[in-house]
């Protein structure tokens, strides 16, 4: 049987752990996305996501090509003219560390930022 000590002792504790978890779920967080793009391993450019952003950068040379869309922080491979087309069925990305790879004309955007939502324990 538990004392009202023990009871106590268990309510601090439960309080602790709800104030503890509280601030992770009302942080938000404020980081800069950017797309890094680039082919053949080189930066060939990179574009700041930002809300109300939209562009259209087209990529590689006069035999074959890949058609990005940018908008609203987001990205994706509208068009390519690889065989297998992985690039444009991944469809958008808009989280760090998401990418997409055309394998057959070494394109790979990636996303990153200024600052991570990775907790302790995921690193």
């Amino acid at each position: 049987m538990l004392t009202r000590a023990d009871k106590l002792l268990i309510a601090v504790l439960i309080f602790a752990a709800v104030c503890s978890i509280i601030p992770g779920l009302t942080s938000v967080a404020h980081e800069q996305l950017f797309a890094e793009i680039r082919v053949d391993g080189k930066l060939i450019r990179t574009v700041a996501l930002r809300q109300g952003y939209s562009e259209r950068i087209r990529i590689g040379t006069s035999q074959h090509y890949n058609e990005i869309e940018v908008a609203d922080k987001k990205v994706r491979v509208v068009d390519a003219d690889c065989p297998d087309q992985i690039c444009v069925k991944t469809g958008w990305i808009s989280l760090p560390s998401q990418q997409i790879v055309c394998l057959p004309w070494h394109v790979v955007i990636k996303l990153s930022a200024t600052s991570q939502n990775i907790d302790g324990i995921a690193r």
